[in-house]
């Protein structure tokens, strides 16, 4: 049975293709339309990221058994499929890509976004979280939360994600920009968190809810606020300060969702989707301080994702089709380009690039790293979601000076913003950060596959607590887990942090012997390397990404630290590559050193100018 799902609201937009089961191709339409996140706009009715996978299948719309996506998809983007295309529900289509690719048999499912399917469209009533029990093929609702969209559109009443949304919003950020508000959230302090509980309340049953005057005087809050602000520093800390409360208020809010979620299910298993679990440091705490051993994210936790889970829902449920619990799918569900096309992108630029001789191109790329090269990696089929993790990332020797400043200038990007880090998987184990460094998202064995898998005992939480709702690791006993971490309690090795300085906050005058434990590379310190350990670190192994996994020993054998630096190969403001022309055009763009694309390496010709 071949069935193609199709993902996105009014952004977002992806597609999949299933084979009896199996994914063969999925991609987002940013990748293809190179429009960020691929809001409606008067290209949407081409569908791209259809037309890619069924081509890269060899196969046409005729040959589809089924197409199917979610009710809140802008209908331009599958109108050259009406009538025939199946549509359900949002959150559902959520549900299913979280749980499907999981590797339990049953589960509690969470889905949380800023706004799902209509419920009433005529009095503006949409879904915005969602609670389930899975098992087999099976996904049963519990609950539903929702909420009353404005006039204007731009808010919705019981929303985790717009709550979230008004403050990234308010403090200048754009819409879809939330991952920027978490990490100045690391400058922030406690000093806004206590007025912010009068924007919302919990009830017993794990609900969350904020009216729409609720929201407008949390925004007014804010304006007031950066009003005051008479110096540039004085506004950053007043941003930094928004956003430290909304995020913990927002870890509040999904603690307390799960806890009653797991008394409801009593599953050890989470699984979880919607736009809201891309913020990762909300993610890594619900291990922590809720009684789940185990977690799974999908890669495509937001709107994208929906492709997939409508996809499988169509497989089990529509198709009637049994489920057996596997290991995750590959995350790296795009089409690889044939080593003909990467070289004939290199020739086309050969005014700007020439070939590194290597027999080992990867014991070459990580001598190159040790040396200080940025080092852009362009091979195997892209990732599907909005992370990058080793097919079309651009890697750095943390422990270089000047690394991560170059690496903001070259992705033109700011630089209160952290950086992800890349680790084997024998090491992630390892690179457990400090006790009270509960934003630092550490994957342990295990965690990696087509998503976040997650055990307890990985972040930190003691399975003979997992009975304790108020279990943590930091010293501190909160009984409530909206109480903050406040400065005072922070550890950062590499020295205090001006948040107004341009330059990353990583002190380049540490030492960057990876041996020495003051070093801020050193596994003991890892926490050091970003402020309040905002960072996410992924691990890889040889049986998920070889090539990578290669790399990575040859890089750790070299210079004795097992963690890289580790970013999407895109600028800002831009999707992550997807064609050969694409990787070479942006390696170029942002001045990097070495480009591995495929079999081959390949650097950039100095310029006169720069010689």
């Amino acid at each position: 049975m071949l069935i193609l799902g199709l993902g996105g609201s009014i952004h977002d937009f992806s597609a999949c293709l299933l084979h009896n089961g199996k994914i063969v191709c999925a991609i987002e339409e940013e990748r293809l339309s190179r429009s960020k996140q691929a809001f409606v706009d008067a290209s949407t009715f081409r569908c791209k990221a259809a037309r890619y996978c069924l081509d890269y299948a060899g196969v046409t719309e005729k040959d589809v058994d089924l197409i199917i996506g979610a009710d809140n998809i802008e209908s331009r983007y599958y109108a050259r499929y009406v009538p025939g295309i199946r549509l359900m529900n949002h959150h559902l289509a959520h549900a299913a890509s979280a749980f499907y690719p999981s590797p339990f048999t049953e589960a509690a499912v969470l889905v949380a976004d800023g706004r799902g399917s209509y419920l009433d469209r005529e009095n503006k009533i949409v879904e915005t979280v969602t609670y389930y029990a899975a098992g087999g093929a099976e996904i049963r609702e519990i609950r539903k939360i929702a909420g009353r969209e404005s006039d204007d559109f731009r808010n919705v009443s019981n929303s985790a994600g717009l709550f979230y949304l008004a403050v990234t919003e308010e403090i200048g950020f754009g819409p879809m920009y939330d991952e920027k508000t978490l990490a100045v959230s690391a400058y922030g302090t406690d000093r806004l968190v206590e007025p912010f509980r009068a924007f919302y309340s919990l009830d017993d049953e794990g609900g969350f809810s904020q009216t729409l005057g609720q929201m407008n005087e949390l925004r007014s809050l804010i304006r007031a606020e950066l009003g005051r602000s008479e110096t540039g520093g004085e506004l950053f800390r007043a941003k930094a300060d928004a956003a430290y409360a909304v995020q913990v208020h927002l870890e509040r809010i999904l603690i307390h969702a799960c806890r009653y979620l797991h008394k409801r299910t009593g599953s050890d298993n989470l699984c979880l989707a919607g736009s809201v679990f891309l913020n990762h440091a909300a993610v890594n705490r619900l291990l922590r301080e809720t009684p789940f051993k185990r977690l799974y994210l999908p890669p495509a936790a937001g709107d994208a994702g929906a492709a997939v889970g409508s996809a499988l829902y169509g497989h089990y449920v529509l198709g009637g089709h049994h489920r057996e619990a596997l290991l995750p799918a590959t995350p790296y569900l795009g089409k690889p380009y044939p080593a003909e096309a990467m070289e004939e992108a290199a020739r086309k630029a050969g005014d700007f690039l020439e070939e590194v001789k290597a027999e080992d191109v990867n014991g070459q790329a990580a001598r190159l790293l040790s040396e200080g090269k940025l080092v852009a990696v362009f091979r195997g089929g892209a990732e599907f979601g909005p992370k990058a993790l080793g097919n079309r990332s651009i890697l750095a020797y943390a422990g270089v000076p000047g690394n991560i400043s170059r690496l903001n200038s070259a992705k033109e990007r700011e630089a209160f913003r952290s950086f992800d880090y890349i680790v084997l998987e024998e090491d992630a184990g390892k690179a457990v950060p400090p006790q009270g460094e509960h934003r630092f998202q550490a994957h342990a064995a295990g965690a990696y596959a087509s998503g976040r898998l997650d055990d307890a005992e990985s972040v930190g939480a003691s399975p003979a607590d997992s009975e304790n709702p108020a279990y943590r690791t930091d010293p501190a006993s909160l009984a409530d887990p909206a109480t903050p971490v406040t400065p005072a309690n922070r550890t950062d090795p590499v020295g205090p942090v001006n948040p107004t300085d341009p330059v990353n906050p990583v002190n380049p005058k540490n030492s960057i012997d990876p041996t020495d434990p003051t070093n801020p590379v050193n596994p003991v310190n890892l926490a050091g390397l970003t402020t309040e350990g905002t960072a996410q670190m992924h691990a890889v192994s040889p049986g998920l990404n070889a090539e990578m996994a290669a790399l990575l020993q040859n890089y750790k054998r070299i210079t004795g630290c097992p963690l890289l630096l580790h970013t999407s190969f895109n600028l800002d403001g831009e999707p992550m590559v997807e064609t050969p022309a694409e990787a070479v055009r942006c390696f170029l763009k942002a001045e990097l050193d070495v480009l591995l694309m495929g079999n081959k390496l390949y650097k950039r010709k100095i310029t006169e100018g720069e010689a």
